[in-house]
């Protein structure tokens, strides 16, 4: 293949292809395309500014994209200039990384798409870098995504907590649950108190927080207090799946209850009916939904609870907050001859929070998206196992719980697409 061809694939600006040969490095073969300049002044790295001549110069070698299943580098000479207004400063070219690490800008771009589908280890074998320059490429590339990431058109955000570690240790992921790009995950920071939030409101802007109308969060005063403190005209929306979890603590309640008391026939028929019976109906199937058809017939208590958990649901699915209400009252109202303590606990609970469960028959906001970031947050933290750069950890959270920045495009990193 003609030099002039293989130059035109490259298309680095300002280079010409001079040579190719082989080499061995680290025990491969490898390919290496010494590059001649053809373009005329030098970039100033600081200002940008173009200088005529050179001040001096140095031989470089980068690696690049691999060439047929060989590792391929690049060699060149770049050169210092002397900026009237930077000083002495190693001149700006396109093609090259400004990390710190010896690749270039197309191989970069590679490494951090294969990282979304990839262990750094395994990235790192594949295109024969250490594992270290895997994540320092793909945390930067992360870093630069999120800095120039679209904000505009966001009018609902979602906060949820997760817990990290071992002990008390919780970390508050903020969603945009509205806006031209879908769901999406913008933001996490350690801490679920007031106090740190306020990293997130810097970091979005007193503009955009005026804008939202929308928060769903959870009955958690803090969350509360930031929202409204930060938002002018928020209304409040309590997560649907936060109360859920209070009813079935209830249920579960329930069923200790009648465990304690129960004979030894009806203690071995309940025993281990747990998660069968805290389950949604429609999701119980074969041997496990006779299991719960026999445990539901022998106790009337505990037949009475399982339907009531499983109608309340219902609640959700009203456009009108007068019906809404009225449902609930009636939902209350079997309670009333059933003596369910947990149940009527739970049920004055909501009483005091309808404030922020009826505003969702106004406001038809995607409610599961908030638990679904929370199940991919806690499958990154556990692929992230022996990870120490909580910074990294949470930006590849973001990713994942983000479709349009976890879209696997292998070749975006062509030289046609880098802008």
């Amino acid at each position: 293949m003609p030099y002039e061809d293989i130059t035109s694939l490259l298309e680095i600006q300002g280079f010409q292809v001079a040579s190719i040969t082989q080499a061995e490095c680290r025990g491969y073969k490898a390919v290496i395309v010494c590059l001649d300049r053809t373009q005329k002044g030098y970039k100033c790295s600081g200002c940008g500014q173009m200088v005529e001549a050179g001040y001096d110069s140095e031989e470089q070698e980068l690696q690049h994209l691999s060439w047929w299943q060989h590792r391929t580098f690049l060699k060149f000479r770049r050169f210092r200039v002397n900026c009237p207004r930077c000083g002495i400063r190693t001149e700006a070219l396109d093609f090259v990384e400004v990390r710190g690490v010896r690749v270039t800008k197309h191989l970069c771009a590679h490494v951090a798409e294969l990282c979304k589908v990839m262990t750094n280890k395994a990235v790192g074998m594949l295109e024969g870098l250490h594992r270290h320059t895997v994540k320092s490429i793909d945390k930067q590339s992360l870093e630069d995504l999120q800095v120039h990431r679209p904000l505009d058109g966001i009018t609902v955000l979602g906060a949820d907590e997760i817990s990290v570690g071992k002990g008390q240790h919780y970390w508050t992921m903020i969603s945009a649950l509205e806006g031209s790009r879908g769901p999406e995950l913008l933001h996490v920071v350690e801490g679920r108190k007031e106090k740190n939030l306020k990293k997130f409101w810097k970091w979005f802007g007193k503009k955009r927080a005026k804008r939202i109308s929308h928060a769903v969060i959870d009955m958690w005063k803090p969350f509360i207090n930031s929202f409204k403190a930060h938002c002018a005209n928020v209304e409040i929306i309590y997560d649907k799946f936060h109360v859920i979890r209070h009813l079935l603590e209830a249920l579960n309640k329930v069923r200790k209850a009648e465990l304690r008391k129960a004979t030894s026939r009806f203690k071995g028929l309940l025993a281990g009916k747990k998660f069968i019976l805290l389950s949604r109906q429609a999701h119980v199937r074969g041997k496990a939904r006779q299991a719960l058809d026999e445990l539901l017939a022998a106790n009337r208590r505990l037949f009475k609870a399982h339907l009531l958990k499983e109608s309340f649901s219902h609640l959700w699915s009203y456009s009108s907050r007068t019906w809404a209400l009225k449902f609930f009252h009636a939902w209350v109202e079997q309670l009333k001859w059933s003596r369910l303590r947990p149940y009527q606990q739970f049920a004055r609970m909501v009483e005091k929070h309808l404030d922020g469960i009826l505003p969702y028959c106004d406001k038809k906001v995607s409610l599961g998206y908030i638990e679904a970031t929370n199940l991919t947050a806690r499958n990154v933290i556990r692929r992230a196992y022996g990870y120490r750069d909580k910074q990294y950890m949470k930006l590849k959270i973001i990713q994942a719980c983000t479709p349009w920045m976890n879209q696997f495009q292998p070749w975006k990193f062509t030289h046609t697409s880098l802008p």
